[in-house]
């Protein structure tokens, strides 16, 4: 029986584990990408009163890296947890409506604010405004990921 050397295994070797790491890179990528159409969803549905809770959300790792990565889409104000749990709070059209004459005794002040912030709401302000748009644009966000991974390999 005749032996066969294998030359070149240990760079066939080397090249798989680089391409492993440029995957997990573009998939780390994705992942926050992901996350920034999420997070760009979720505005869209998020109550505004002030504006304070639209304003202190992010995107971050917050941590490993490659295949690991951990990204966090999150609202940061104290109360951002209340606000998406409170399902009987008026949001959007159902505030505009409960409030018509508030927001009309109001308007002329700068954005109702010395009014307590009563202007009118986006019609698509709501409770839950992180969960729903995680739940209905969950294969738009897949595609980001694997467009993103399908760059990097």
């Amino acid at each position: 029986m005749r032996v066969t050397h294998i030359t070149g295994i240990n760079t066939v070797i080397r090249n798989i584990s680089k391409s492993k790491i440029t995957l997990g890179n573009a998939v780390a990528r994705g992942l926050k990408k992901g996350g920034i159409y999420l997070l760009r969803k979720s505005h869209e549905l998020v109550p505004v009163q002030l504006g304070g809770l639209k304003a202190n959300s992010e995107v971050r790792n917050i941590g490993g890296s490659g295949f690991n990565t951990d990204i966090i889409v999150a609202y940061k104000q104290d109360y951002a947890t209340f606000v998406h749990e409170n399902l009987d709070a008026a949001h959007g059209k159902v505030f505009n409506v409960k409030y018509a004459r508030q927001i009309e005794a109001a308007a002329g002040t700068s954005r109702g604010t010395k009014q307590g912030g009563m202007f009118r709401r986006g019609e698509n302000e709501q409770a839950k405004f992180l969960e729903q748009p995680a739940r209905t644009e969950r294969k738009a966000i897949l595609n980001i990921i694997h467009r993103e991974a399908k760059v990097g390999s």
